[in-house]
């Protein structure tokens, strides 16, 4: 097998990734085995509890405990107490619950993500980090909440020892997005990393390992300070919500990120191989075939559930039917077409009362529900789609700007990332494959019940979430809206109110994958 190469592998099996040619031809001895985690934000498993969750990744540090051969440690790298349904009603402790529960079991390293610092109070983050029995680590960050406790409880880096003498140097990095009172991030990543680095080489750390939640670029950066500094062998990294590996190399640290809400995570062996330092790496599978901890079920899910329930009667009621599934996982949202993502943004466009759109986008980072239905649609359902206020605005852009300031940037971007675009009232053929500018190939818009093409001078009112309507993933509409409606209605509610008219009538909404978004990307 190449060493560059890389699987989904059954909990079992066992990837190999040496260091070198010179390394591979030795014994590699294990001395420290890391699940590593990120991007998790709920505590129950995903795709109708048949994917994900922490319960199964509570399995697999049991499961490996068991087998031995090297102590078992978590590093979770990121995005857990935000946003989520119950984060709404329980700022985020149910997640702490869930990762101490795994702590009890393993020892874990957090390092907290952009989400940690949604809430403009300060108090939901430092109740989270007071609650927490596990160590929150930010180099790059200075906490300043009213609770000078919690500001203390987040540290900068750690060296712990092996039970065989290895020791394990952990810098961490961060960012935020949000401008907070209580928080600030120093985005110099790359010099303090080698700073970090560093400074754990004076610590004599055996094994340098970065446990970050930044984005991929960033982390590509950093990881090229191998080539100064032999022992940093890895970033355990966050914030992209897809399984990506790039693999070890003389003069590159290996960078792991596993799938959003745990559906893969890894599990990276730290070791020698004669004198050196070395890792191996494999992706694990948290399918059906990995069952759910029991004790986790009961002391945590259940719990949390039954409170849930307790503060949201509602939580289960039936509030509309579809006849059609609607697949609204991360991967599809994120990537291409969704049905769900069609029937919201044509919703969208009914947002205010009188008013003709000729399109509506909504960006697939806003639908965080990570899971397909079909049949009922419970108040759960429509609740988890939206973990954050989505409300509606208006933007008059041209179809040049349509094209190229926004449809352009849908694509611009790695695959998943929460920048694509669901659409109504559009019709996109686009290739990734092309340079940056070049890669939508064809826009027609909707006039009736036929379709016409985008014309670059005509004027088009875009219905727009308010995030994107302000700038938010690097959309123009600052700049290039002629004129614009600013955000009321929120998507939350007019999708209810949607869904119960139908219901109400006895009718099944039924979107499907129609060809708004045709990706002819060379495969």
């Amino acid at each position: 097998m190449n060493k560059h190469s890389i699987r989904s592998l059954p909990l079992a099996a066992l990837l190999v990734l040496a260091s070198g040619a010179a390394a591979r031809a030795q014994e590699f001895r294990p001395e420290l085995q890391v699940v590593q985690l990120n991007d998790v934000y709920r505590i129950d498993a995903v795709d109708n509890g048949m994917a994900g969750g922490i319960g199964r990744a509570v399995t697999v540090v049991e499961r490996l405990r068991r087998e031995g051969g090297a102590p078992v440690r978590v590093f979770h790298a990121g995005d857990a107490i935000a946003p989520s349904l119950e984060s709404r009603y329980f700022g985020g402790l149910q997640m702490i619950d869930a990762l101490n529960f795994l702590h009890a079991r393993a020892p874990l390293l957090f390092v907290p993500g952009n989400h940690e610092f949604d809430e403009r109070r300060d108090t939901v983050v430092s109740r989270a980090i007071n609650a927490s029995r596990f160590p929150w680590l930010a180099a790059n960050v200075e906490m300043k909440t009213a609770d000078s406790a919690a500001n203390r409880r987040v540290g900068r880096d750690t060296i712990f020892v092996t039970e065989s003498g290895m020791r394990v140097g952990v810098f961490t990095l961060t960012f935020l997005d949000s401008r907070r009172d209580y928080a600030t991030a120093d985005s110099a990543f790359v010099r303090i990393a080698e700073e970090q680095i560093r400074r754990l080489e004076r610590g004599r750390a055996d094994v340098i390992v970065g446990l970050t939640h930044l984005a991929l670029e960033t982390d590509q950066q950093i990881a090229r300070l191998r080539k100064r500094h032999p022992k940093f062998l890895w970033i355990a990294g966050g914030h992209e919500h897809f399984l990506i590996h790039h693999p070890l190399s003389d003069s590159t640290a290996a960078i792991t990120k596993g799938d959003s809400n745990a559906r893969r995570v890894w599990r990276v062996t730290l070791g020698r191989q004669g004198r050196r330092p070395a890792m191996r790496a494999d992706s694990v599978v948290l399918d059906s075939s990995v069952v759910i901890d029991q004790t986790y079920r009961t002391q945590v899910t259940d719990r949390w559930l039954a409170a849930l329930q307790e503060k949201v009667p509602f939580f289960d009621a039936t509030i509309g039917r579809a006849s059609t599934v609607l697949d609204a996982n991360e991967e599809t949202v994120r990537n291409e077409e969704s049905a769900w993502g069609n029937w919201l943004t044509d919703q969208m466009r009914t947002a205010f009362l009188g008013v003709t759109t000729d399109a509506a986008i909504l960006n697939g980072g806003a639908i965080r529900v990570d899971d397909t239905f079909t049949g009922e649609i419970r108040w759960e359902h429509l609740a988890r789609t939206f973990g954050f206020p989505t409300r509606v605005g208006l933007a008059k852009v041209t179809g040049r700007d349509l094209r190229a300031r926004v449809l352009e940037n849908s694509v611009s971007g790695g695959r998943g990332e929460g920048r694509f675009l669901q659409v109504s009232g559009l019709r996109v053929r686009f290739d990734r494959s092309r340079p940056e500018g070049q890669r939508i190939l064809d826009v027609q818009v909707q006039r009736g019940q036929g379709w016409a093409p985008l014309a670059d001078d005509s004027v088009y009112t875009v219905a727009v979430p308010d995030y994107l309507l302000g700038g938010g993933d690097r959309y123009a509409f600052p700049q290039i809206s002629r004129e614009t409606v600013p955000p009321g209605p929120d998507l939350r509610l007019i999708a209810f109110d949607a869904l119960a008219a139908a219901y109400a009538s006895g009718r099944a909404i039924a979107p499907v994958v129609e060809g708004r978004l045709v990706d002819v990307t060379p495969k």
